[in-house]
């Protein structure tokens, strides 16, 4: 074995060697590293001669042989893989510094740097420096990461977080390594203190890069909500318009379960203004209808008022004012009944109908204060009235965004898409010629339709309208309203584009699917055949040999009026038949075409060198 390392000695170093020993560059990193070490020591290599350097070669072969033939075996000994909490919680307590690339499961680690950071720990870190990748998605300690694609570098000693590079600055990262290794040098002789700041917490560029998020996010979010704020109204006022039409002189109005022995009483105010209670009904609210009367009326979300409403009937009432009279009203019931628009002190406003009918804080009557409750309150108490005259209210949109990945995804975005997590979340669906947001091209609607397309290719899109909360949060159960963003399950498979907000999505939606996009395609009833009708004559084997004779001649003639038994359907039949037969020979071909055709979407698209 000596003598075979002292082989290898002398192919490296054919001559005396002078010292400093100058090591070859392209030799192997681990024997680059010893050799490296036995530098350091040339004295000693002076005096012992030539077998110090077979020495050195043969532990430096040695550690190669140790560390593993292949480059996988390299690999693993230099970067160390952490998906576990535990395995985290273990790494963290390793002497030295640590460098970990932090990485989500649907972007990876960032690969074009582990060349850089291994040819550091070969040349300056040693044993001293430790690397490692992370998975965020299954590390508590790392949640701030998920969902990021950017190059994360946590830089961790003694258990504690001391910084926090972004980025794939391979000088950058190079330089923060040496500066931490020096830091830890200084650490270990007691001439610097170690920043006292758990794994989780953050760092103070970080602190500062959420600050400026979260002002984006609050900008966003008000964005947001004045956009939905303005299409609530947009709503309200046109559902209004199309109730006046029929309901000008028409008021709906609710006493509570506990107010409706004060009917009476009630009919008696109104009575004098010339408004008359046209019809009552009792009526159970339930959930819903509670909740829709408390977005009226804050004094209806009382705990106990939505109970009644839940539990007992209320009583519905449709107020109607007299033709002969003048006036709104709405206007009417509400200064009647509530006082509005009076100048009046509290004893006064105390007699008043609305004010005796609470119990218990709990009001005993509501009236719609403007025609956009009106039509809301008209919807909800009677809507067989309401739609025997005018057609229901559309439910809106959610707020949405739009999410595209390649159509060579769909069967992944389609089935996680299908999960019974997002299936309420996905709206709509279609398949685009790329991926263009500005002027999309539709090619189909349908996933089946795109499998039976021949030629596909791999700018071609699947774009998704993603839900990303509820039209009315405030009648929606909360455990119905999505999280806030697109969601993560879709985010794993690496879309190509994603609506910035929920403002950004509604425009890039309506260019994707305009309105009327859902409405069902008409297809036209295919033409019926054309029946001949059979020659009759008035002796039946006349006709037989007639037709018999007919056919015969005309068959050898070649006469276009050709058997006329089957008549006309047989020469349609034959123009069929030929218009069918090339539809056939079509469908043959494109199937031999099938068989050579490389499906491109099928599969992500080539990698360009």
């Amino acid at each position: 074995m000596n003598i075979a390392f002292f082989q290898f000695a002398k192919i490296l170093f054919p001559k005396q060697p002078q010292f400093p020993i100058k090591i070859p560059k392209n030799l192997n990193p681990i024997l680059q590293c010893h050799l490296y070490r036995h530098r350091r020591h040339s004295h000693t290599c002076a005096a012992l001669g030539g077998m110090s350097i077979t020495s050195a070669v043969a532990n430096a072969a040695a550690a190669a042989a140790a560390a593993g033939a292949g480059k996988k075996a390299a690999q693993v000994q230099l970067q160390a893989e952490l998906n576990t909490d535990d395995e985290w919680n273990k790494f963290i307590l390793r002497d030295g510094l640590l460098v970990v690339d932090v990485f989500t499961e649907w972007c990876g680690p960032c690969i074009g740097m582990v060349g850089n950071l291994k040819k550091i720990k070969v040349e300056i870190g040693g044993d001293n420096l430790h690397l490692a990748v992370a998975k965020a998605d299954t590390i508590a300690c790392l949640k701030r990461f998920r969902n990021r694609s950017e190059p994360t570098w946590m830089f961790l000693a003694g258990g504690q977080l001391i910084n926090v590079v972004f980025g794939a600055d391979a000088p950058r990262l190079a330089r923060t390594i040496v500066e931490e290794l020096q830091n830890e040098e200084l650490v270990k002789k007691g001439e610097r203190e170690r920043p006292k700041r758990a794994p989780h917490e953050l760092t103070p560029p970080e602190q500062e890069l959420a600050v400026a998020q979260e002002k984006l996010n609050q900008q966003r979010r008000e964005k947001e909500a004045v956009a939905a704020e303005t299409a609530r109204n947009l709503r309200r006022e046109s559902r209004a318009k199309r109730l006046e039409i029929h309901f000008t002189d028409v008021c709906p109005a609710l006493m509570m379960p506990h107010a409706q022995k004060n009917l009476r009483k009630i009919s008696d105010v109104l009575e004098p203004y010339g408004v008359l209670v046209a019809d009552k009904c009792p009526l159970v609210l339930g959930k819903h209808g509670a909740r829709i009367l408390a977005m009226e009326d804050p004094e209806f979300e009382n705990p106990e008022a939505v109970a009644s409403l839940i539990e007992r009937p209320s009583l519905a009432l449709l107020l109607k004012k007299l033709p002969d009279r003048e006036g709104n009203i709405i206007e009417i019931a509400r200064r009647t009944l509530f006082g509005d628009g009076l100048e009046m002190d509290d004893e006064q406003a105390k007699k008043l109908p609305s004010e005796e009918l609470k119990a218990n804080g709990i009001p005993g009557l509501f009236v719609p204060a403007d025609r956009h409750q009106r039509a809301s309150i008209l919807d909800l108490l009677f809507p067989k009235l309401v739609g025997g005259l005018v057609e229901p209210p559309t439910s809106p949109d959610p707020p949405h965004i739009a999410m595209i990945f390649g159509a060579w995804q769909r069967r992944a975005v389609l089935t996680m898409a299908s999960t019974a997590k997002l299936t309420n979340r996905l709206l709509r669906y279609g398949f685009f010629t790329d991926a263009n947001v500005d002027e999309p091209k539709l090619l189909c609607k349908t996933v089946e339709k795109y499998e039976d397309r021949v030629e596909k290719d791999y700018s071609e899109t699947i774009v998704l309208m993603i839900a990303v909360g509820v039209a009315e949060p405030a009648l929606a159960d909360p455990k119905d309203i999505p999280p806030e963003g697109p969601p993560e399950e879709l985010l794993t498979l690496g879309p190509l584009h994603v609506s910035e907000d929920t403002v950004v999505g509604a425009e890039e939606c309506e260019r994707f699917f305009p309105p009327g996009y859902s409405e069902p395609e008409y297809k036209p009833k295919p033409k019926s055949k054309k029946k001949k009708k059979k020659r009759h004559d008035t002796k039946d084997e006349t006709m037989d040999e007639s037709v018999g004779d007919t056919t015969n001649d005309n068959i050898e003639e070649g006469n276009g009026e050709a058997g006329s038994a089957d008549g006309e359907g047989e020469g349609d039949g034959d123009v069929e038949g030929e218009g069918d037969g090339e539809l056939e020979g079509d469908g043959e071909d494109e199937g031999e075409e099938d068989d050579t055709h490389v499906d491109k979407a099928t599969s992500p698209p080539p990698t360009t060198a």
